[in-house]
């Protein structure tokens, strides 16, 4: 099992900083121009990956289905897919695939992509899991409208085959998913049941101003990696457009997503920081005389307060203090430390 993963010099985990995907999905409308304009955009908005949607029709569907005709107008060639991916290559952005059938899948391994999404709708589907376990590449695995047994047999066939490399991933499939219908909380229920990252794929309508506030509180509930779709002009209304950020938006997302994981800060056990010493000087108390105390008294608990101070003993070291004498006279308002005492 894996807690973190590695994806070129990028670690996704609980303790690393979140990875955003730039979902490509099929807001290019067949273009190769314009999905090069959005590999442009998520480079412009420092997102850690791009992710193209590869899709065989013919080994998608069948051609009585509702979307076939759609699908022919939106698919790439291999050829065409070939030179988009260069395209994000030469950019320098980390890669990832949606493969919705095999052949889709083998292509992805062919061309060297960083990673591999597995869509929830082939959870069940053991060619498409049993080949991308097998890559030996990391891969996301959509969870959504799915069961949690069906969740954990898909992970049982991965690993059979060798694909420990799994982040699971939360999303509602709904496009666009209503925020009531969000189910944030659904990630930490997948943290508790698989020892594997969790990240969140955002379909909420991205017209909508709590769509940027939503994925910090998937980030609050563990997600490492947040998913969210990209256009370059949602008034368009093309493919996959309700849930996606244009070019401007997904750069000031992006800059959020790094913001609150600052604020997030680290979940491991760390030294105090400056500001916090500064703090503790200026506002923590110590253990002060209330009175004067002659040199040989011994102290008892009335003669002390507890007060803002130059730093000294804390009052929860108090016993160190009370039944012993003093070795000089003590002012009033004076820390008392173990020093002053025999």
């Amino acid at each position: 099992m894996r807690e973190t993963i590695r994806i070129g010099e990028k670690l996704i985990g609980s303790s690393e900083t979140v990875y955003v995907i730039a979902e490509m999905a099929c807001a290019h409308d067949g273009d190769v121009d314009k999905a090069k304009g959005l590999i442009n955009a998520a480079v412009s908005a420092k997102a850690d990956a791009i992710q193209l949607q590869f899709f065989s029709r013919k080994d998608l569907m069948t051609p009585s289905h509702e979307a076939y005709n759609l699908l022919g107008t939106l698919e790439f060639s291999r050829q065409e897919w070939k030179e988009i991916y260069q395209y994000a290559r030469r950019k320098g952005i980390q890669i990832f695939a949606c493969a919705y059938d095999v052949p889709s899948a083998e292509l992805a391994i062919q061309l060297g992509v960083d990673g591999i999404k597995l869509n929830s709708s082939d959870l069940s589907n053991p060619d498409l899991l049993e080949i991308v376990a097998r890559s030996g590449l990391p891969y996301t695995m959509g969870t959504g409208a799915s069961t949690v047994e069906e969740i954990a047999e898909a992970v049982k066939t991965c690993l059979r085959n060798g694909g420990d490399q799994i982040i699971l991933m939360h999303g509602v499939q709904n496009f666009p998913t209503a925020i009531e219908h969000a189910q944030i909380n659904r990630i930490r229920m997948l943290k508790a049941l698989f020892p594997f990252p969790v990240g969140y794929q955002d379909h909420t309508d991205a017209s909508h101003p709590f769509s940027r506030v939503v994925d910090l509180l998937a980030i609050g509930a563990g997600a490492c990696v947040i998913e969210k779709h990209i256009t370059l002009d949602r008034s368009e209304t093309g493919t996959d457009y309700q849930a996606a950020l244009e070019p401007m938006e997904l750069k000031e997302f992006v800059q959020t997503i790094k913001r609150a994981e600052r604020a997030m800060g680290s979940n491991r056990i760390l030294p105090l920081s400056q500001n916090e010493k500064n703090y503790r000087k200026f506002q923590k108390k110590s253990i002060v005389s209330g009175c004067e105390i002659k040199k040989g008294q011994l102290v008892t608990r009335g003669m002390l307060q507890f007060m803002r101070s130059e730093p000294g003993l804390s009052p929860h070291q108090v016993g160190k203090i009370v039944g012993r004498a003093t070795k000089r006279n003590i002012r009033q308002f004076e820390n008392i430390l173990p020093e002053d005492l025999e």
